[in-house]
């Protein structure tokens, strides 16, 4: 089993902080998943995806997955003009009925 770790709210340079340090938290214990939570974030900056960035490498190097979930709004664009939708575990949307 692994971890899940929920963000919210805007991610900024003023707030990345606080998502690396939870991060970190979660990939100490080097569990197989981490589960990141982005479902309640509406706003990412640049700052917010190099975070992410730092923590994907961080898990390949330990040999953890890390999987995105509940990317939507101004997060998905970001993602998918920058590729890195390519790069990330991206867990399915939900199709909403």
């Amino acid at each position: 089993m692994g971890d899940k770790v929920a963000v919210h709210g805007r991610v900024t340079i003023a707030t990345s902080g606080e998502m690396r340090r939870m991060l970190s938290d979660a990939l100490r214990a080097k569990p197989a998943n981490v589960s990141v939570d982005l479902s309640d974030v509406s706003y990412i900056d640049t700052s917010g995806l190099a975070t992410l960035l730092e923590a994907l490498r961080i898990a390949h190097k330990q040999g953890t997955r890390l999987i995105l979930g509940g990317i939507h709004d101004q997060p998905r664009y970001l993602f998918e003009i920058t590729h890195l939708d390519r790069l990330f575990d991206m867990a399915k949307q939900e199709a909403s009925t």
